[in-house]
């Protein structure tokens, strides 16, 4: 569906540097990283929004700049850019009516859009009159509306407060159910981005680091952004890790352990001193001493623990992430 091959493009200051990445038909299809990473631009490129750069992509096996013009791409961005002068209806309508699609078909689309968004009754509403949901509500319509094979996203939902997001992120993920739809998401959210996608790609400084589904990016980050972005609590050189769990590591720089994947116990080999102990969200982040390493261990707090008390520590071997560097 979108290939992109050797993709590189340089501004001031800033290079993309030779992006390859398949996404195929029906595919949603997160790009995770920070602010500056380099997200925004691929997206602009698939859009066909720059024309200027090196390499190759196509869509749907046409230029960027084509799809376009055979209304193959659609894209919703973090501001609504609604026209203020239109009502809901005439908004979601306004990219057929330039089509020229015929009038009554018109009515049937639009008509659906507002179903699928849940926009009933607010049809005649001009965009001062909605909330920042509905808003986007709106945009992603006129959006689908025109059925496009691919519908590319940068960070629809980065303006909205936390129930709204949630809400917009449930909408969207049962409409790329529902219309089978090539999805393109751009975000710094890693939940988000977990939630929503069926392949991931990690973005840092112009580069594509990682590229997979959450599972594989989750359990086997081969990078230490994508480690640190995907917050792996215990990042550890190879040499540390032997030293503690007495198990030779043959690959690989550092090893990467998340704290849930670390036990207490009541006898190992391997024993430590409770440091510090925080709550969050139900949990308990136990911070304990090992050598001169301090290994952060997620407790459900079914037991309660005190600070300076000696602990024993077992981990999950299969569920060790080694690194590379």
């Amino acid at each position: 569906m979108i290939k992109i091959q050797n993709i590189s493009k340089h501004f001031s200051g800033f290079s993309l540097k030779n992006i390859n990445c398949h996404v195929k038909e029906g595919e949603f299809v997160s790009i995770l990283g920070q602010s500056g990473s380099g997200k925004s631009t691929i997206l602009n490129l698939i859009a066909g929004l720059d024309p200027i750069y090196k390499g190759e992509i196509l869509v749907a096996n046409k230029t960027p700049i084509k799809a376009i013009k055979n209304s193959d791409i659609s894209m919703v961005f973090q501001q609504d850019l609604l026209l203020p002068h239109l009502n809901v209806y005439e908004n979601i309508a306004f990219g057929l009516k330039i089509k020229k699609v015929p009038k009554a078909e018109i009515n049937t689309r639009v008509k659906e859009a507002i179903l699928e968004m849940h926009l009933e009754g607010k049809e005649k509403h001009f965009p001062n009159e909605l909330s920042g949901g509905e808003k986007q509500r709106v945009s992603i319509g006129r959006a689908l509306v025109t059925r496009p094979k691919i519908l590319l996203m940068d960070e629809p939902f980065s303006a909205l407060d936390f129930n709204l997001r949630e809400y917009m992120q449930k909408l969207i993920k049962n409409l790329h159910k529902k219309l089978n739809i090539t999805i393109i998401f751009v975000t710094h959210d890693r939940e988000e981005a977990f939630y929503l996608s069926d392949k991931i790609g990690i973005m840092y400084k112009g580069e594509l680091l990682d590229y997979g589904t959450p599972e594989e990016l989750y359990y086997n980050s081969k990078k230490m952004y994508t480690a640190q972005l995907l917050a792996v609590e215990n990042i550890l050189k190879k040499e540390s890790f032997e030293e503690i769990f007495n198990e030779k590591i043959s690959n690989g720089t550092y090893v990467g352990l998340r704290g849930k994947n670390i036990k207490l116990c009541k006898e190992s080999k391997i024993e430590g001193i409770i440091k510090n102990i925080e709550f969050k969200m139900g949990e308990f982040l136990l911070e304990v001493q090992i050598n001169e390493e301090i290994l952060k261990i997620v407790s459900s707090g079914d037991e309660r623990y005190s600070i300076g008390e000696k602990v024993f520590i077992d981990y999950d071997i299969n569920r060790k992430i080694i690194i590379e560097g």
